[in-house]
């Protein structure tokens, strides 16, 4: 639709209560060690969180820490990390991250585009985030 705004929306809902979304990607950390999203991705999961008042996150599949690699096809839980977009968002504010031009893919071609970076110390493993939910259900209950 002509004049119409496009968003993108997280990759992956998990819809049992509380509720959360994450915007999936598998990769390793720049030599500079951080890890890097599109702006335009970036600002609409900001919209997102924004939006829905729910859990959004930035979740890495780290292939660096996967035994078999980039191309692999082992998945295991302790390769997977990730960061609140609130955490994101306050790290921003804090200055603790830097914008940088990059390529990427776009539309299925090659374009390039601003890239936010923040230092991969903000992010925890999915393990121990899911580990936390479930000991504050019990606290909570």
């Amino acid at each position: 639709m002509k004049g119409a705004k496009a968003y993108t929306l997280p990759d992956v809902t998990i819809w049992s209560a509380p509720g959360e979304h994450h915007e999936i990607k598998h990769k390793n950390p720049t030599r500079w060690n951080a890890f890097g999203l599109e702006v335009y991705r970036w600002e609409a999961l900001l919209w997102f969180w924004n939006e829905c008042k729910q859990s959004v996150w930035y979740t890495i599949h780290r292939w660096d820490l996967s035994p078999d690699g980039r191309d692999g096809r082992l998945n295991r839980m302790e390769d997977w990390w990730t960061c609140s977009v609130p955490k994101l968002e306050r790290a921003m504010r804090r200055k603790q991250h830097r914008i940088l031009p990059g390529y990427s893919w776009i539309a299925g071609e090659e374009q390039r585009t601003k890239i936010c970076y923040w230092p991969v110390s903000l992010w925890t493993p999915l393990e121990k985030v899911w580990e936390s939910i479930k000991v504050s259900e019990v606290h909570d209950g």
